[in-house]
C-alpha cells in the first residue's frame, strides 16, 4: 500500500470537512489559526496509526516528544493525535465559546508541549543547527529556522490553548 497516498486521501478528506466548517461558522481569527494547526497536526499524523496497526516493517514513529518504535505502540501514539487533533480542529472552527472549547485546549496544550518541548531545547542549546530542508536545494538556516518553527509549529498551539480556555468559560454563544 502506498501510505503516501493514503495519508493524502485521509488529509484531503479531512480539509475538505473542515473548508464546509469554516464556511458555514462564523470564526474568531485567533480559533481558525488554532483550528488549522490542529488539522494540519492530525494530517501530519493521518496514516501512522494505521499503518503502526497493520504494517509489522513500519519503520517507527516520531513526532515531537512521541516516539515509537513499530506496530501498537505507534497506533496508541498517532491515534490520539490523530483523533484529539481532528476534534479539536472541527470545534474550534464552529464555536467561540461554551464548555467544548476545553477540548481545543487540552489538545493545543497537549501539542504545544509535544512540539514545542525539543524545539525549546534546541533553541536553548544550539538554535543555528535548526534548520528547515525543502529539498536539496532550499535550506532555511539556523535562527531563521528557529524562528519559523516557533512561529509556525509553538505559537498557534500556545495561543490556540488560552483562547480557548477563555471561550470555554463563558457561556455557549450561538
Amino acid at each position: 500500500m502506498n501510505w503516501g497516498l493514503f495519508a493524502l486521501a485521509v488529509s484531503a478528506a479531512l480539509f475538505a470537512g473542515w473548508l464546509v466548517l469554516a464556511f458555514r461558522r462564523r470564526w474568531s481569527p485567533v480559533g481558525l489559526i488554532a483550528s488549522f494547526a490542529c488539522l494540519l497536526a492530525a494530517a501530519l499524523n493521518s496514516a501512522a496509526p494505521f499503518r503502526g496497526a497493520v504494517d509489522p516493517a513500519y519503520m517507527g514513529y516520531v513526532f515531537g516528544y512521541l516516539t515509537a518504535e513499530k506496530g501498537l505502540a505507534v497506533t496508541l501514539l498517532a491515534g490520539p493525535v490523530l483523533l484529539g487533533g481532528v476534534a479539536a480542529a472541527y470545534i474550534a472552527v464552529t464555536r467561540r465559546s461554551g464548555p467544548l472549547l476545553w477540548v481545543v485546549s487540552a489538545v493545543c496544550g497537549a501539542l504545544a508541549i509535544i512540539l514545542g518541548g525539543p524545539w525549546l531545547r534546541t533553541a536553548i542549546t544550539d538554535p543555528a543547527s535548526n534548520s528547515i530542508q525543502f529539498g536539496e536545494y532550499l535550506t532555511v538556516p539556523g535562527l531563521l529556522s528557529t524562528a519559523l518553527l516557533f512561529v509556525l509549529l509553538i505559537l498557534p498551539f500556545v495561543t490556540g490553548a488560552i483562547w480557548a480556555a477563555r471561550g470555554a468559560v463563558q457561556p455557549r454563544a450561538a
